[in-house]
């Protein structure tokens, strides 16, 4: 930011700190704003990313095995009845 300086019997003496300083007040609130606004819309989001997560694991459980689902799952519960023959 600028500093303006007051001209006073010539010479350059008087920094307008006043007017500088209601500029970045202003600035820091618009800014603070700015932020208060965007932390409302990522809480949202994470909102509707959790739903719509939920929703598709939901749908996901709903569904009929694919062919390749079931022979892995087959696959699998052998591995796992020979293991438990072998202890």
């Amino acid at each position: 930011m600028d500093y303006k300086e007051k001209k006073i019997g010539g010479h350059m003496s008087e920094i307008d700190v006043q007017g500088d300083l209601t500029l970045l007040e202003a600035e820091l609130k618009t800014l603070t704003e700015q932020l208060q606004k965007l932390e409302e819309q990522r809480v949202q989001l994470i909102t509707k990313l959790q739903q719509l997560q939920g929703a598709a694991a939901y749908l996901r459980g709903k569904q009929e095995p694919t062919p390749d689902q079931t022979v892995a799952e087959a696959l699998e519960e052998k591995k796992e009845e020979e293991s438990t023959d072998n202890e």
